[in-house]
């Protein structure tokens, strides 16, 4: 008669290897700690910023492996329902306190910033190091250019705003939100639309061409795994409005300007732990998925996350429009039309992606010098 060992320690972190329990505990720590320098020290405002940064990219890395482990406790369905609504929960929980504080200039940044960190540096990031380990990789042109299609449409649609503000310069700003508002409603409905026949179509998806990646996560138990994401929104949410308000003394401290800040720094933040996975998995030779990950980040950002944060503008009392500047609009357009090329031949190098970080970094430069 054979017995089995109890398996000892605490439930969430037992399941983790020896690596990511150590970041676990210290993600913990450091979430608490930026808490509790903000709720009872009233530390520097630098150094909260700072803290709270620490804390969300580890956040957000958190609840990235519980929609995880939860999407392979449910099944495909819901997993992908999982993964398209906590995909950029960190960065859209900023983004609300952003634009709550009325710093309207930093919510828009972060969208710019998003599309084009997710289509150059992740995209291109992707490429390169997979490129460098496995030569050219090769993914389904098809299913890939309907991909980078959509979101060319969605682009289109998400900047109609601020070509009709710059192709008539008087426009009542109430009735340039208020197209905003419109033209929300129907990313959003665009969005949903596309859910549904990624659901219905999945061999049409990136990644639906290749062999299933072996992950889902920790073995945590359903229950485990929520708990998890409830404790990590909480202090996401916690953090990211101490981040919001310590921005402007961070932007004093450093010259920084809102835009960079905007497009560099909160997308990063709120999207560090999404990137490292596309980087990953074209490490691994799944580039399909590699592809699913940085495409379909940025139309959740286009369709979803953009759309919704003018919907929020509204109820807040903070209405904003999606009239961007003409460097956002030329950069997103940038951005866009170079990742649907390297769609169209189904095949990707490290040259390629070196080109994609390259140009990314030459924007980053210009949004730095941006006053």
């Amino acid at each position: 008669m054979t017995t089995t060992t109890p398996r000892r320690g605490v439930p969430v972190l037992r399941e983790l290897g020896p690596v990511a329990r150590v970041l676990f505990v210290v993600t913990l720590l450091v979430a608490v700690g930026g808490v509790f320098l903000d709720l009872v020290v009233h530390v520097d405002p630098t150094v909260l910023f700072v803290v709270s940064a620490v804390g969300i990219l580890g956040l957000a890395w958190m609840v990235g492996l519980a929609t995880e482990r939860l999407g392979a406790v449910t099944g495909p369905q819901m997993g992908g329902i999982l993964n398209a609504t906590f995909g950029n929960i960190a960065e859209l929980i900023i983004a609300f306190f952003a634009l709550r504080a009325g710093l309207l200039d930093v919510v828009k940044a972060s969208i710019t910033g998003s599309v084009i960190g997710n289509l150059l540096f992740v995209l291109g990031a992707s490429t390169l190091i997979g490129g460098l380990r496995n030569g050219t990789q090769v993914f389904d042109r098809r299913v890939a250019s309907s991909n980078a299609a959509l979101l060319v449409l969605a682009a289109v649609g998400l900047f109609i705003p601020a070509v009709f503000s710059a192709s008539n310069g008087t426009a009542d700003p109430d009735r340039v939100v208020a197209e905003s508002a419109f033209v929300a409603v129907i990313l959003i409905g665009c969005y949903v639309l596309a859910l549904v026949y990624g659901f219905r179509h999945p061999a049409e998806t990136l990644g639906g061409h290749e062999a299933a990646v072996e992950h889902g996560g920790p073995a945590w138990s359903g229950r485990v795994a929520v708990g998890v994401l409830v404790v990590a929104a909480v202090l996401l949410a916690i953090l990211s409005e101490a981040l919001v308000r310590s921005i402007e003394p961070f932007i004093e401290q450093f010259g920084l300007s809102p835009f960079f800040v905007g497009v560099i720094l909160i997308p990063t933040i709120g999207n560090l732990a999404e990137h490292l996975v596309a980087i990953q998995l074209a490490w691994r030779n799944h580039i399909e998925f590699s592809l699913a990950v940085s495409y379909g980040s940025s139309l959740q950002v286009a369709l979803f996350v953009a759309p919704v944060l003018v919907l929020l503008g509204l109820v807040v009392g903070q209405p904003m429009d999606l009239v961007f500047a003409p460097l956002e609009v030329a950069a997103v357009g940038v951005a866009v039309a170079i990742s649907a090329l390297v769609a169209f031949d189904g095949e990707s190098n490290w040259l390629e992606g070196l080109l994609l970080v390259a140009i990314y970094l030459i924007l980053a430069v210009t949004f730095f010098e941006m006053v």
